[in-house]
């Protein structure tokens, strides 16, 4: 049973009515509000598949853990939907999961229209304020069987202060392209300058190691690059959280460190050391 809407809606009703008054699970099935669009015993058998409710030893529907932390969240704004939409994810592992490795644009498209609409109605179909990012990094880091999204968060946190960076040198909002689609090669696309619109896109490396910190660069990213006559890498290093520093790397400058396929050899990926820029790092303006 796909999670949408309307089978969030019933799934809720059961936490509340096993919270309000345990019963047997053949009478709480009685007790959910009749409507023919939903089989209650789909309905009860999903509330159990991802763990939300379970069966006492004398048979009764009691509320699991994830259930109750479900069920305290406030059902007026979206955060209990979007903690669902994950609990029900991290479950059921849909096949589709897959899709948020590709970016937010892609997931809804292919999606079931159900999940679609409860991501829209969550309010993560658009926007990219704190909690709508940790969302989706969360959802790429099932998919990729992770528990730790660390490593995610500081991507982002260096991707955030691209997007500031950029907005103070050119006067003008840049695009955060990595949220909706991670096929594109960059994360940020801004402009040239304020006088040139010229499109540039960049591609964010970011470390809290200092300069003992490194990026990884696969061979996609840097064949995507090939054609972008404005490409660049922002690399932060976040050692110090009150005084991030910035390097920009041209893609010409970055080649210099890019291997070569040579005889039957190709390469994949590579490992650059941060310190191989180290005169280039610079206190960026908050």
């Amino acid at each position: 049973m796909v999670l949408s809407p309307g089978v969030a809606a019933r799934c809720f009703d059961v936490l509340r009515i096993a919270h309000e008054n345990p019963l047997p699970f053949d009478r709480l099935r009685h007790e959910l509000p009749r409507d023919s669009r939903y089989d209650s015993e789909a309905v009860l058998k999903l509330s159990q598949d991802i763990g939300w409710i379970r069966a006492n030893d004398a048979g009764i529907a009691v509320l699991a853990p994830a259930g109750s932390r479900l069920l305290a969240l406030d059902a007026r704004g979206p955060t209990r939907l979007r903690r669902a939409l994950l609990d029900y994810v991290e479950a059921v592992r849909p096949p589709w999961t897959k899709l948020a490795l590709d970016g937010r644009s892609r997931t809804l498209q292919f999606a079931p229209v159900g999940f679609a609409q409860v991501m829209s109605e969550a309010y993560l179909a658009e926007g990219y304020d704190d909690e709508v990012v940790e969302f989706w990094d969360r959802l790429a880091a099932i998919a990729r069987g992770q528990d730790d999204i660390r490593l995610s968060e500081i991507g982002r946190r260096g991707e955030r202060l691209t997007l500031a960076y950029e907005k103070r040198r050119t006067g003008f909002d840049p695009v955060w392209r990595s949220i909706e689609s991670n096929a594109d090669g960059y994360d940020v696309m801004s402009v040239v300058s304020s006088d040139d619109r010229a499109q540039k896109q960049i591609e964010v490396k970011a470390s809290t190691s200092g300069l003992s910190g490194a990026l990884h660069l696969t061979r996609n990213e840097w064949d995507m690059t090939e054609f972008m006559q404005h490409h660049a890498f922002h690399l932060w290093d976040l050692k110090r959280e009150d005084a991030p520093k910035l390097a920009i790397i041209p893609r010409n400058q970055m080649a210099a460190h890019v291997p070569e396929d040579k005889g039957y050899g190709t390469w994949k990926e590579v490992e650059i050391p941060f310190r191989e820029f180290a005169e280039l790092f610079v206190v960026a303006d908050s």
